[in-house]
């Protein structure tokens, strides 16, 4: 009794090794889903032969095995072709063992392929479980089926009572088992695809989000600095100067917009070396409107030290941090900027008296679509913080406190020169002297 479970689990074995190897195999495969069917046809066809090859041996002419599993398998979801070539593999391999039990493979076998090629239109319609309890109950048909005619056309010896009985009892077992998990494989597939698809979709709408973020504020600057020149009675070298930079910041908006359209075929970069200390006042002229709007009273203690960066990113990131500071402080504060050297890094402190963020908002911060802002903020500005300071070599840590306030400290290596321990000393002893 042992020896003939043993026998049908190995059956059971030879069936499950295609239904979990070819859509693994072929899932990366971008070709026809024929293809896919074909090769697990071919694969239900070896395994027709293992199982004849190994079956529960008996000492009548018939042979006991699960190779009806992977015909109505095939049939049902491959269709009249896959029945027909598997049924044909199945009758011209048993006919060498010859024997009573070929005219019963080819009836069986037959009669498995037709009805499975009228069945499997509805077949596929029907939802996964059900398909499943339906092949079970089509598999016992066929066993049964098999059983009497082995018992009508036995001559001397008729097939063990306790091997037809187990035969029928473990075939439609082993064939709800294999669909469950053929249709258990087929779902997470489909799901994967659909988490792919809408990671995709994601990615887009980040993007989406990300553009509208980052072209607000120059856009906002440039708008401000128009409608000063349009509003107020100002000096010809005023108004030179605010219509230079509400140009800078069209040109910015569409460098960024340029940037974004290069996504997917990006440029080489450009770094070059960029002074912090003129960088910074740049970015301070762009936000002293806003500041002024809020009440906000920038001071800065900046050296001329050097990095290595791109120019537009290196503003930009500037840009983000200390707009957000400012809108930090609606009634009002300080910004403070720092610029100095710490451990031959060059360190960029800016720090903000305002309502400061939790040590669980701490944690969040530069998750995309995370804000404090409520409806105001996308949460993308300290992403792009992020990646701009991670691309450029550096780091950034951000120390808050509730009601307090938040201090931003920027990372980033002092840029290399032919002289760079002369320039060092210089430059330390320009930042001591102010």
């Amino acid at each position: 009794m042992l020896n003939i479970f043993k026998d049908f689990l190995l059956n059971l074995f030879f069936i499950l090794l295609p239904v979990f190897l070819v859509p693994l195999c072929t899932e990366q495969e971008k070709g026809p889903k024929r293809v896919r069917l074909y090769l697990l046809t071919i694969c239900y066809a070896v395994v027709i032969v293992l199982c004849i090859t190994l079956p529960v041996r008996t000492e009548s002419d018939f042979i006991f095995d699960l190779r009806q599993i992977p015909l109505w398998l095939g049939g049902l979801y491959g269709g009249a072709g896959a029945a027909a070539f598997l049924a044909l593999t199945a009758i011209a391999y048993r006919s060498l063992f010859g024997g009573a039990g070929v005219f019963v493979t080819v009836v069986v076998s037959i009669a498995i392929a037709a009805t499975s090629s009228l069945l499997t239109k509805r077949f596929i319609r029907m939802p996964a479980k059900q398909r499943a309890l339906f092949a079970a109950s089509l598999s016992f048909g066929s066993g049964v089926l098999t059983v009497a005619m082995a018992e009508w056309m036995a001559a001397a010896v008729s097939p063990p009572p306790s091997v037809a009985l187990i035969f029928l009892f473990v075939q439609p077992i082993s064939m709800l088992i294999v669909c469950s998990f053929q249709e258990m494989v087929h779902h997470n597939i489909a799901l994967r695809k659909r988490v792919i698809r809408a990671e995709k979709m994601e990615a887009v709408t980040h993007l989406a989000a990300s553009i509208s973020h980052e072209i607000r504020n120059p856009l906002t600057a440039a708008r401000g600095f128009i409608q000063l020149i349009e509003e107020q009675p100002l000096a010809a070298d005023k108004r030179r100067q605010y219509a230079r930079i509400a140009i800078e910041e069209l040109d910015r908006a569409e460098a960024i917009i340029t940037d974004y359209l290069t996504f997917a075929k990006p440029a080489p970069e450009t770094p070059e070396k960029l002074n912090v200390k003129l960088e910074i006042e740049r970015v301070i002229d762009i936000l002293r409107p806003l500041a002024n709007m809020s009440c906000v009273d920038i001071q800065a203690t900046l050296a001329p030290f050097s990095v290595i960066g791109e120019r537009e990113k290196f503003r930009q990131c500037l840009l983000n941090v200390m707009k957000n500071a400012i809108e930090a402080m609606p009634n009002g504060g300080t910004l403070q900027v720092s610029v100095s050297i710490d451990s031959g890094r060059v360190l960029i402190r800016i720090a903000d008296t305002g309502v400061g963020m939790t040590k669980e908002q701490l944690e969040r911060l530069g998750e995309p679509y995370f804000t404090t802002k409520g409806v105001k903020g996308t949460g993308l500005g300290m992403m792009v913080v992020y990646r701009i300071v991670e691309s450029m070599n550096g780091t950034i840590r951000i120390e808050s406190e509730v009601h307090k306030g938040t201090t931003v400290s920027i990372y980033l290596p002092l840029a290399p020169s032919p002289s760079s321990s002369a320039i060092s000393d210089k430059e330390k002893q320009l930042f001591a002297a102010l």
